[in-house]
């Protein structure tokens, strides 16, 4: 449609029957989305997780994802808020508020009712986004939710924005202090890559023993994977290795396990070729999948 020869009266018209329409489909996204969760499909696809599900397969932002995570799982307990999604009455970005609220909140063994989280939907209905945090910090007693950002660059180059709370920058203080022999700087950034890089040394440390043939330390019985080979392995494989039916490569890096390809039940033994690399979510995967 040409909007230009529209008149003021019939481009505001347009725009609110299309906001309109965008919200009745972003409600039936997110309906989507939580019968996709329900079923996990998303492991079957090979993702780890419905955020990376979005993310990587459908182009989703990370925090347009996480948006739609939330207000999908948000709509599954409380299906009332569909007509709310779609009114405007309640955002995406509210219930991502909301959600992030109840996780904290289940941190301190004080996890939140239906009948809290229906409160706090009206009480922040058409409310800002800063508005809706403060009325949530005040409902919940909870201090205001701390920045975390990243800002990308055209060099690859990224700025992070964080909160720390008062005892987390006075033991980041602290170490900073202990550790200046090596930092002499004191630069937060040089700090964070030296630890970094310490850790990284730290768990991959047998790349050396590798290299060096001494493998044969490594058993092949049918008791317990051995440190050394699970260090090798993780070095060598740093990414969950299960592919679905169509060849797609799961690839995360997160909560990583050795799974035996032919299982110990089976007569599957610890010998390198019958080990591989996959994410805590498709280990069990591939266990309830075998239990048919």
């Amino acid at each position: 449609m040409n909007y230009y020869n529209l008149s003021n009266a019939s481009l505001i018209s347009n725009f609110t029957s299309l906001v309109h329409q965008e919200r009745k489909i972003t409600t039936q996204v997110l309906e989507c989305i939580a019968e996709i969760d329900r079923r996990k499909l998303y492991v079957e696809k090979g993702f780890s997780s419905l955020f990376d599900f979005l993310v990587r397969d459908h182009g989703y932002s990370p925090g347009a994802a996480m948006r739609r995570v939330d207000g999908a799982r948000l709509l599954c307990e409380l299906p009332e808020v569909a007509e709310k999604f779609e009114s405007g009455a309640l955002t995406l970005s509210q219930a991502n508020q909301i959600q992030r609220a109840a996780r904290e909140m289940k941190k301190s063994d004080t996890p939140l009712s239906i009948e809290d989280k229906q409160e706090l939907i009206v009480q922040v209905e058409h409310a800002s986004k800063k508005e809706t945090e403060k009325i949530i910090a005040a409902a919940l007693h909870l201090p205001l939710q701390a920045v975390q950002k990243e800002t990308f660059h055209h060099d690859d180059s990224v700025t992070l924005t964080m909160t720390f709370s008062k005892e987390q920058i006075e033991k980041l203080e602290q170490l900073r202090d202990k550790i200046a022999h090596c930092v002499p700087d004191s630069s937060w950034v040089e700090m964070f890559s030296y630890l970094a890089q310490k850790e990284l040394s730290r768990r991959t440390k047998t790349k050396a023993i590798v290299e060096k043939g001494l493998t044969s330390k490594i058993s092949n019985s049918r008791r317990t994977i051995s440190s050394i080979i699970r260090k090798t392995l993780l070095h060598a494989n740093a990414k969950c290795e299960y592919t679905d039916s169509h060849g797609k490569h799961c690839q995360s890096t997160r909560y990583l396990q050795i799974d035996h390809i032919k299982s110990v039940s089976r007569g599957g033994g610890n010998e390198l070729e019958n080990l591989q690399v996959l994410c805590g979510v498709h280990n069990r995967y591939k266990y309830i999948a075998g239990l048919g």
